[in-house]
């Protein structure tokens, strides 16, 4: 590469926002995955739990909602306390264990109840993830360029979710073993997402860590 392209490469990454890039990736790893596990847990659930699983999902959901909903104004009101942005990064951070680990326990899924409380740890770790995600990501947008930035957050993580459907899927599709497979594999893919929001903590340069 000649060396004034490359200047030029160089300076476009220098422009680039560092934190809204890593949060953008982290959500690639947790909620691009989840929304190709939304779209398989009813097939495979109608493996484990048999006639009824419809029924089960249409619960689960609702205990999944219910925690989410249960735990967020108070998590909130823990984090407005707080001057600097270490307690959102490390509950942003332990949410996104939360919500890989019960994917890694979805294969020895046998009743119902196991379900319901994978559910719930999950519902725990949406809560802890969310409002600390999106109010890292907010205190940390660029001004005047908003509408670009999330943008290219929805581009990132819906380009990567299509190319994740398709791989998912098609392995799935293989059988049972293949199936168990690539729910597990899944939460692990999430749980990796909390990598980026380590990075985070180590960039010193983030606006929310003076906020």
């Amino acid at each position: 590469m000649p060396q004034h392209r490359f200047k030029e490469v160089e300076k476009i990454f220098k422009k680039l926002n560092r934190v809204v890039i890593y949060l953008t990736i982290s959500d690639v790893f947790t909620w691009g995955t989840f929304m190709i596990l939304s779209a398989l847990t009813g097939l495979y659930l109608a493996q484990k739990l048999g006639q009824n699983a419809i029924q089960f999902v249409g619960i689960g959901t609702a205990i999944y909602f219910l925690t989410r909903a249960i735990f967020q104004i108070p998590l909130g009101r823990i984090t407005d306390k707080y001057k600097n942005d270490k307690d959102e990064i490390l509950i942003l951070f332990v949410g996104i264990l939360l919500m890989g680990v019960p994917f890694i326990f979805y294969p020895y899924i046998s009743l119902p109840i196991h379900y319901y409380l994978l559910q719930f740890v999950f519902g725990i770790g949406v809560a802890f993830n969310v409002t600390n995600w999106r109010k890292l990501f907010a205190l940390n947008v660029d001004g005047g360029r908003e509408g670009r930035q999330y943008a290219l957050y929805e581009t990132i993580v819906s380009a990567c979710t299509a190319v994740l459907s398709i791989v998912g899927g098609i392995i799935a599709n293989l059988g049972t073993i293949y199936f168990d497979m690539v729910i597990s594999f899944a939460g692990i893919v999430i749980m990796l997402g909390s990598i980026w929001v380590v990075l985070i903590y180590r960039y010193e340069e983030r606006k929310s860590r003076k906020k």
